[in-house]
């Protein structure tokens, strides 16, 4: 795979680990507080969700992006306003159109999976878990897209701007 100029696969490879151990943290946890502090699911979902927030941030802010030159005050609250309107703005939307679409055409994807598996897969199961990852995939390149350009701003990409932003000026 060549390196095509602004596009960082080893960046875009970081971004998708950390989302896959941002994901086992948040269903860890998850399941630690209700199964095991006996918490309800409401309580748990928030711990095992505010728990991954914190690990995204600082894995995002020092693995991903490597921003490590602004405080970190600074990058907490547009992390956590593009978190927020990926995860539950964007993955919604996505997710109330494709269970809509798949509730009515969905049928043959249900009957090929069963057919190819051998298990009986319900259309309600398909419909809701493939949404949920089609949803989830939107909002991933929302989040890495709104990290990059607003919250771990890189230093070449903040001259480019002050240097235009002089220009247009004179």
């Amino acid at each position: 795979m060549s390196k095509k100029p602004g596009i960082d696969y080893g960046r875009i490879t970081r971004f998708l680990t950390v989302g896959v151990a941002n994901a086992a943290i948040s269903f860890g946890i998850l399941n630690f507080s209700f199964y095991y502090l006996n918490q309800n699911k409401v309580v748990s979902s928030l711990i095992g969700t505010s728990c991954a927030l914190v690990f995204s941030f600082f894995m995002n802010r020092n693995y991903v992006f490597s921003a490590k030159t602004e405080r970190a005050r600074k990058q907490i609250l547009p992390f956590v306003l593009i978190t927020i309107s990926g995860s539950l703005i964007l993955l919604n939307i996505v997710y109330v159109i494709f269970v809509a679409y798949l509730s009515d055409h969905g049928a043959w994807l249900t009957q090929t999976l069963n057919n190819l598996t051998g298990l009986k897969f319900e259309q309600n199961f398909i419909d809701i878990n493939l949404s949920t990852v089609i949803g989830a995939a939107f909002a991933m390149v929302w989040n890495y897209n709104g990290y990059k350009i607003f919250v771990f701003k890189s230093k070449e990409r903040e001259q480019k701007t002050q240097e235009t932003n002089e220009t247009e000026a004179d």
